[in-house]
Formats: C-alpha cells, sequence, structure tokens
C-alpha cells in the first residue's frame, strides 16, 4: 500500500490510496482470465475475453 501511495502523488491519503486499491484490484481480476496452473490459453482466446470483459466493465462505469 506504501508504495502505491508514493509512486501515485495524487493519493496523498491512505484512505484514498485504499479505495483506489480496491477498485483497482477488483477490475483487475474482473479482466485476468481464470485459468487453472498450468492451463494454456491461446492468444486470440485471452484477447477475445479480455475485449469482452472490458467493454462490460465499461458499460458498468458509463451507466453509474
Amino acid at each position: 500500500m506504501k508504495g502505491r501511495i508514493r509512486c501515485m502523488r495524487g493519493l496523498k491519503e491512505f484512505d484514498a490510496a485504499a479505495r483506489f486499491c480496491r477498485g483497482y484490484d477488483e477490475l483487475r481480476n474482473h479482466l485476468r482470465p481464470s485459468t487453472r496452473h498450468g492451463q494454456h490459453v491461446a492468444f486470440n482466446r485471452r484477447r477475445l475475453l479480455h475485449l469482452r470483459r472490458a467493454t462490460a466493465a465499461l458499460t458498468i462505469l458509463q451507466a453509474a
């Protein structure tokens, strides 16, 4: 957490950094394809999943 506060100069308060990190981690986990350990996912499939999830996330954020 402290590393993110120092790197991102706009986050001067710990609470603001905590909120940002929770949202960032949630979005990152949503966009990352879930695979089993050692499972290979083709690049085309990974890209398609990412685009679908990113479109869904943008739709949700625009509605908010």
